[in-house]
């Protein structure tokens, strides 16, 4: 059984990505939002609906437009120029050219249960992605169950070739972004599968990522009404034959509305950390 400890009661997730280019933007060079209550946003007509049984069906997200007041503009525009530097352009491009998997669950992943908090879903994932036995999981399998459990990113400034393929760059291809991957290289998995090595990710606990929350607490709304980032931090286990040692990790997840059902997924995780 899995041990977890799930703080509840606040909206989450972001990432490490999405705070150095754009939120960057808005608070560097003396332009900080000021505090403001949050703004009215009228519902969009394309909200989710349920996934059709028997097959995988991409759902619309929940999103909703935000006010046009003057702190929304200001921030939406820092995250637009964010993205829009040569260099965020370049590695959207590379990262636009790989060919995803189409989502399944299989390989010996686990299918998620549907939380209806994003620091539960946070949790949720993050034990679902780091509880592994490698000799019965596959890492093959893993880029079609991250499509899977993904959510788009509907950030300003991210182009629609982009939105889905953040959570598999940041796991899989994380140099591509200029990050570290909580998951080993696909040798270092190949020789933990001989080893019959197992993780195992405990005592689970977020908070809201303090940039994202300043950002909220100024008045910003983003889009997709399930947007959030989280600070996620836990033990992991490690055991190798009759070997076990425990590390203390953290990663920043960001969640927002799931591409193939309804509910959160997650977008990207980042700043991933061992001690």
């Amino acid at each position: 059984m899995r041990r977890r400890t799930i703080l509840a009661g606040v909206p989450l997730v972001l990432g490490a990505l999405i705070i150095g280019a754009g939120l960057a933007a808005v608070l560097n060079g003396g332009h900080r939002a000021a505090a403001s209550s949050h703004p009215t946003r009228q519902r969009d007509s394309s909200t989710t609906t349920s996934v059709p049984a028997g097959g995988w069906h991409p759902v619309a997200p929940a999103t909703a437009v935000p006010e046009a007041s003057p702190v929304q503009q200001q921030y939406d525009k820092g995250f637009e120029l964010g993205f829009s530097s040569a260099s965020n352009v370049a590695m959207m491009k590379r990262a636009e050219a790989l060919a995803l998997p189409g989502p399944a669950i299989d390989g010996g992943w686990p299918d998620l249960s549907v939380s209806q908090t994003p620091e539960g879903w946070a949790t949720e994932f993050v034990a679902g992605l780091l509880d592994i036995n490698f000799a019965r999981q596959s890492r093959h399998a893993l880029g079609a169950w991250l499509v899977a459990e993904g959510a788009p990113d509907l950030m300003p400034g991210i182009p629609s070739a982009f939105q889905q393929r953040t959570l598999y760059v940041s796991v899989l291809r994380p140099g591509m972004i200029g990050q570290s991957s909580p998951l080993p290289s696909p040798s270092e998995w190949r020789a933990d599968a001989a080893a019959g090595t197992e993780w195992s990710a405990s005592d689970l606990e977020c908070q809201p990522e303090p940039q994202w929350q300043q950002m909220i607490d100024a008045g910003w709304q983003p889009t997709d009404l399930r947007a959030a980032v989280e600070d996620v931090s836990g033990v992991l286990t490690i055991t190798r034959g009759n070997a076990t040692t425990t590390r203390r990790f953290s990663l920043v997840v960001q969640v927002g509305s799931a591409l193939w059902r309804d509910g959160y997924g997650t977008v990207l995780v980042s700043d991933w950390k061992e001690s």
